[in-house]
């Protein structure tokens, strides 16, 4: 059998390897969730500042049990899902909604309430408007518009 010197190095350097590739992944995994989110305010901005006026009636409230806090408050991050109406058209669809609420302003929108919301025609995503006493939060907010097939009675 060959006498081979120990090096403490046979040890640290795959270590070493090994911690840096991790931290490497972890820092490129944590950078897209930012971009997303990042991505998903822009989005859910413009739709406040560009859609079109529309009552939507929550069907299901769930709470995720995922909390953001900042500025003072805290948001509930909820999913709903909505039956939009458009003001303007009369037009009605339904839409999955994952939106953060505040704490506070989580009775107003169980289900059977209707609250105020935004939306692009075109693509029919949703944001839900405001209070004007609540900071916002648009981060976790993105909708999915629920198949013809998924809606009940069609």
């Amino acid at each position: 059998m060959p006498n081979v010197p120990f090096s403490i190095w046979w040890v640290l350097a795959p270590l070493l390897a090994w911690l840096g590739f991790t931290l490497c992944v972890t820092l490129v995994r944590e950078r897209r969730k930012h971009a997303e989110s990042l991505s998903r305010t822009r989005r859910a901005l413009r739709i406040l500042a560009r859609g079109t006026p529309a009552m939507a009636q929550v069907i299901a409230f769930s709470d995720t049990g995922q909390r953001r806090s900042g500025e003072g408050t805290t948001w509930a991050i909820a999913q709903l899902r909505l039956r939009v109406q458009a003001a303007e058209t009369g037009e009605t669809f339904e839409v999955d909604q994952t939106t953060a609420i505040p704490l506070a302003e989580l009775p107003g929108h169980a289900a059977g309430r209707t609250i105020a919301v935004r939306f692009d025609p075109a693509s029919r995503e949703v944001a839900v408007e405001r209070s004007g006493t609540s900071a916002a939060h648009y981060g976790a907010d993105s909708s999915r518009l629920r198949a013809p097939s998924e809606v009940p009675g069609r």
